[in-house]
């Protein structure tokens, strides 16, 4: 019952066939990247330059002025809104019964509920407004 010294693995070798020659040889060569028929190349090329403006924020922002074409960072002016009124009406009768209406100043003094205006430092443009509220 022994194997009396035989090996029982079969394995079969197979002999690859070797690819001579370059890849280049057996693609056909890629489409051309531009349509060439019916287009004549007579027309003017035009460049745009596009400048993406950054989103105001409550402080100075670097902004480009439309008017004067300077890049810079905006004067910042801070001003009462419809929204800071109505905080403070709304904060003086909350805390009316207790007397203490003084405390609807209190939208007045802080820039968070007032809205932010940004003006150009050389032409003194208005640039726009962003509020927090």
């Amino acid at each position: 019952m022994s194997n009396s010294g035989r090996n029982t693995d079969r394995t079969t070798e197979v002999e690859l066939p070797t690819v001579t020659g370059r890849l280049q040889d057996y693609q056909d060569p890629p489409p051309p990247y531009s349509p060439s028929v019916g287009m004549t190349n007579n027309q003017p090329i035009i460049h745009q330059t596009i400048i993406v403006q950054s989103q105001l924020k409550d402080g100075p922002t670097l902004f480009n002025c439309p008017t004067c074409k300077e890049v810079f960072l905006t004067k910042v002016k801070y001003a009462n809104s419809r929204k800071t009124h109505m905080i403070a009406g709304f904060i003086c009768g909350f805390t009316f019964w207790c007397m203490l209406c003084c405390l609807a100043a209190i939208p007045y003094l802080l820039p968070t509920f007032k809205k932010t205006e940004h003006y150009c430092p050389n032409c003194d443009t208005f640039l726009g407004t962003y509020s927090k509220l």
